[in-house]
Parts: C-alpha cells; structure tokens; sequence
C-alpha cells in the first residue's frame, strides 16, 4: 500500500468495526477477499460505501459500484482512490 493509499484503508477498516460488526475483521488485509473472507455480501458492501461517504467525506459514485469489480479490500482502496482523484480534478 501507498502513503496516499493507508487512509483510505483506515476508513475502511473503521466503518466496518463501528457499523458492520458481523465483518470477520480477524482475517482483514489488503488481500483479503470481501466476501470469502471478510462475509461482506452485497448489502453490507452497500453499507460500507454510505458510511465511508458520509462520515469520512469519501464521494462513491452510484453506477460506480455496478460495473466494477470488487474482490478484494486492495481493489476498493483503488477503486476510491481513483474515484477520489475523478473528483478532484
């Protein structure tokens, strides 16, 4: 992981102990897989994007989610970051 990369890992990892405690945070890395080894299903996934949205200001594009594909934790930290920069630009 990046220096710009490790916030956005943080926010994850927060959202997911405060709000989705069910999360198998035991087994939580950047390769960790979402679903297999975290349990996040579609809905939980959902969750995690309006937490990390409203309480840590992270912009996640509605369309964005339905086309991408998210496997692991390291593969949504880039997918924000790229939507972070979008953004920013």
């Amino acid at each position: 992981m990046t220096r710009t990369e490790m916030p956005l890992l943080a926010a994850i990892v927060d959202v997911l102990r405060r709000h989705l405690p069910q999360a198998e945070l035991s087994r939580f890395a950047p390769e960790a897989r979402l679903n297999e080894d975290l349990a996040l299903d579609s809905i939980m996934l959902l969750q995690l994007f309006v937490h990390l949205e409203l309480e840590h200001g992270l912009a996640v594009p509605e369309d964005a989610v339905v086309g991408d594909d998210l496997q692991r934790v390291e593969d949504l930290v880039v997918l924000l970051q790229r939507w972070q920069e979008e953004l920013a630009s």
